[in-house]
């Protein structure tokens, strides 16, 4: 087996260009993009090199989504032959990993290709094609929640190559500021899984104001109460932050997802001691511990929403505990050093689960 001081190598292939950022980094304008790679190296013995695609956009389809990026063949045989001694290949997603899987079924790749994260999807054709090519082809995939490992099950039977991660969050760019129990309630997101016309529906009786940062349409029905400061625009990272600082409560409705839709405003929430009311969507539980770090409620229940709602903003000694305790619970469990442990201990499970079946 291998020993926890041999140091792994390992080449992490994302879809779209992460060196940029990493390089251009400055400490307190956004959440650090470096340290996790620090801590794999200097308290776990694993050196990760970065490699981004470097297929033009100019051709077609590249510059409409990630996915085709991924796809990058030139990356994908320069990792084939010039990675060979490496312990590792990581493919964050599928589309860096698809046509690496192909070419190693053709030439022997002795380093283990695992995906980072998978995104179910029942609908759009181009991700489903490139995850019934690639899911079979590589050896585990690092999961955010453990109910994708059941859709893996249920659609690959590939349940056993799930590695659980969880997500991290940057608990140093994201801290506690002084409670606001009389600023306005806030609820973020872009993503498919927000359920905002449950949300409005929650709100709208009630004589309260609500911060939405989101660029989806959002429409009030006549003779609400609530009022609406909708912000559409893009907001830096630091921007955002003040969005939560002034916030007295997150609020997070939810539809019910195959993805873990909505968990880096939880947990960034939770990072800021937030007092939090969320739909239960099953593949944010693992994130939650309800009563205690968030009260949640049914997915669609207007009324619920509502009662949490209600009930929370009434309490202000409940909002400031449930905030401490969310804050407790994701420094210890998803703060910056705590995934880099699980990581590294999933990657080296993976390696010494490859020296038993070689032996």
């Amino acid at each position: 087996m291998i020993a926890d001081s041999k140091r792994l190598k390992v080449v992490l292939i994302p879809p779209e260009e992460w060196l940029p950022g990493m390089e251009t980094f400055v400490h307190g304008e956004c959440p650090d993009p470096v340290v996790f790679f620090d801590l794999l190296a200097n308290n776990h013995g694993i050196d990760v090199e970065l490699i981004d695609p470097g297929v033009p956009k100019w051709i077609p389809l590249v510059h409409r989504h990630p996915i085709y990026r991924g796809l990058d063949p030139v990356r994908a045989i320069k990792v084939l032959f010039g990675r060979r001694k490496v312990d590792v290949v990581i493919s964050v997603f599928e589309s860096s990993a698809t046509v690496l899987s192909f070419l190693r079924s053709l030439i022997p790749f002795k380093p283990k290709l695992i995906m980072w994260d998978i995104a179910p999807d029942e609908v759009w054709r181009p991700r489903r094609l490139l995850q019934n090519l690639t899911v079979p082809r590589v050896d585990n995939i690092l999961l955010l929640s453990s109910q994708q490992q059941s859709y893996l099950e249920a659609r690959w039977h590939a349940g056993d190559k799930a590695k659980m991660i969880w997500q991290s969050v940057d608990t140093d760019f994201y801290q506690p500021e002084p409670a606001q129990p009389q600023g306005p309630v806030l609820a973020i997101g872009d993503d498919h899984g927000r359920d905002w016309p449950t949300l409005i529906e929650a709100l709208a009786p009630l004589d309260i104001e609500l911060v939405l940062k989101t660029r989806s349409k959002v429409e009030l029905p006549e003779g609400a109460r609530l009022r609406v400061r909708q912000i559409s625009k893009r907001v830096s990272f630091r921007e955002l932050r003040d969005l939560y600082a002034k916030a007295s409560i997150v609020v997070i409705p939810l539809s019910e997802t195959l993805n873990v839709s909505g968990v880096g405003s939880v947990l960034e929430s939770m990072a800021m001691g937030k007092a939090l009311v969320i739909s239960d969507n099953p593949p944010i539980r693992d994130y939650l511990e309800p009563g205690k770090t968030a009260d949640v409620v049914p997915v669609g229940d207007a009324l619920a929403l509502r009662t949490a709602v209600k009930a929370l903003l009434a309490d202000n000694n409940r909002m400031e505990q449930m905030g401490r305790l969310a804050r407790e619970r994701v420094v210890q469990l998803y703060g910056n050093e705590a995934f880099a442990h699980r990581f590294a201990a999933a990657l080296r499970d993976i390696c010494n689960d490859s020296l038993v079946e070689a032996n």
